[in-house]
């Protein structure tokens, strides 16, 4: 479970339209605020709670709230602050929804969404992180909580910072992520990838990744490329796709700063490896399907 937490108005149904049911950005502006817990679900298995927005945490829809929603090993907390806004009403909030957290879940991951930083410098941007991480932190300590599964993220519904964020949520979430970054890892090796995401087309989060760092541009040219494949597809959509569960791989000839390029290999209708390489390596059309479908393979018996 990933539990969406936060003030009224900080953007939290805003981010989870977009992301779930493709809304546009500026169209989520005049949304009615969430008056009930509302659900989003994942191909695998996890679910995405949307909760009215917290304006005091004595409502009695919070303290009637059974305290075990926090619980269990796959459970995780993003509580979304509006940069924009009273930041100390929205911490204050923050540290009652994590003492009760924790009081039936001590190693729950909770992740600070800091949203609608679109607009701002990047300074201001650090800026506002950083005193907001400070403060959490210090108040935390004050309290004896435990601060060692605490994230904080830059966020805004108008470019895909809120994807990478809640794939950074959710990759940890997915079963044996473990397994799947070692099985990525050997695919990068074998086949002298940069780069390979394990992405969800629907939403376009990645489920999982190898385990050299992810770049943010990396990430944005894979939602855009996704994009373009979409509209691609729609051209196509009078085209027969073969059937089974072999699905052939689509190669694209898109440049990335002008020294690398991408295929992506689908595992199945929802999922789909996007691979980085040098050009050299792209055009190794054999190795790249052979080792494609094992890995396509490997990972359909995991999920």
């Amino acid at each position: 479970r990933v539990l969406f937490m936060g003030p009224p108005r900080s953007g939290k149904t805003s981010i989870l339209k977009v992301i779930f049911e493709g809304e546009l950005a500026y169209d989520t502006l005049s949304l009615m605020p969430t008056l009930q817990r509302t659900e989003h679900r994942l191909i695998t298995g996890i679910s995405v709670y949307d909760f009215p927005g917290i304006d005091d945490f004595s409502d009695s829809q919070y303290c009637l709230m059974n305290p075990g929603i926090y619980a269990g090993e796959f459970t995780s907390l993003v509580f979304v602050v509006d940069s924009q806004s009273d930041i100390r009403s929205s911490l204050s909030s923050l540290s009652l929804v994590v003492r009760s957290a924790q009081s039936v879940n001590p190693q729950i991951p909770i992740n600070v969404f800091i949203n609608k930083v679109d607009g701002l410098s990047d300074e201001l941007k650090q800026d506002i992180q950083h005193d907001i991480q400070q403060r959490v932190l210090k108040n935390m300590g004050f309290e004896n909580l435990n601060s060692a599964n605490v994230h904080f993220l830059l966020t805004t519904i108008f470019n895909e910072s809120i994807r990478e964020a809640l794939s950074k949520v959710v990759q940890y979430l997915v079963p044996k992520n473990s397994s799947l970054e070692t099985i990525l890892n050997s695919f990068c090796s074998k086949s002298s990838l940069d780069k390979v995401f394990l992405m969800d087309a629907t939403t376009k989060l990645y489920l999982a990744t190898d385990s050299s760092p992810t770049y943010s541009p990396q990430y944005v040219f894979a939602c855009q490329t996704v994009d373009a494949m979409d509209e691609i597809a729609l051209v196509c959509a009078d085209q027969e796709t073969p059937a089974g569960d072999e699905a052939a791989m689509q190669r694209i000839h898109v440049g990335l700063d002008g020294i690398a390029e991408v295929f992506i290999y689908q595992i199945n209708a929802n999922l789909s490896l996007f691979c980085i390489g040098v050009s050299q390596v792209i055009h190794q059309t054999s190795l790249l399907e052979f080792n494609g479908s094992k890995i396509a393979k490997a990972i359909r018996k995991i999920l």
